[in-house]
């Protein structure tokens, strides 16, 4: 496996596994989806803009350099739009993964973030802080999911096809 195949392979997880747990926020009511449990990111609704912004910000800083600002919640306005803002993401992801080479996974690039500041990162570390930060905030997301009696199942790396 290459090192490009295996974050391909990883996005690919860490976007579906966002896609079925929205799938899972659907069965919700509104008062569910938007409650701030006071802790973390706030609401479930906020934890998937969050995630969004993550993905769709590091994504355009990798090609462009430049982060750009954190996306708004006026532009996502309910979970339809959120689902699909995540499959144009799914395809933004494969179409920037296969751009890159093994060499390129490992390099070095600068990149000023959305607060204005220029920091060098290893293009891996970015790609493995999206893993890992997807990862995080899945959990959060089942745990709460599953409070409210929908439990997205197992969404173990393991079982992903």
């Amino acid at each position: 496996m290459t090192e490009v195949s295996h974050y391909q392979t990883l996005f690919a997880y860490t976007i579906d596994t966002a896609q079925h747990l929205l799938e899972k926020a659907r069965e919700l009511n509104e008062e569910q989806l938007r409650a701030d449990p006071g802790y973390g990111r706030g609401s479930i609704y906020s934890l998937f803009l969050h995630l969004l912004s993550a993905l769709q910000g590091w994504r355009i800083g990798l090609e462009t350099g430049q982060q750009p600002q954190a996306i708004r919640s006026e532009d996502y306005p309910h979970l339809e739009a959120l689902r699909r803002a995540l499959e144009e993401e799914r395809m933004a992801w494969q179409t920037y993964l296969a751009s890159i080479s093994d060499d390129a996974v490992g390099a070095e690039l600068e990149l000023t973030t959305r607060h204005g500041t220029q920091r060098r990162f290893e293009r891996w570390r970015i790609l493995q802080h999206l893993v890992l930060h997807g990862m995080q905030h899945h959990a959060e997301l089942a745990q709460r999911l599953t409070a409210y009696g929908h439990s997205p199942g197992d969404i173990d790396f393991i079982f992903y096809p």
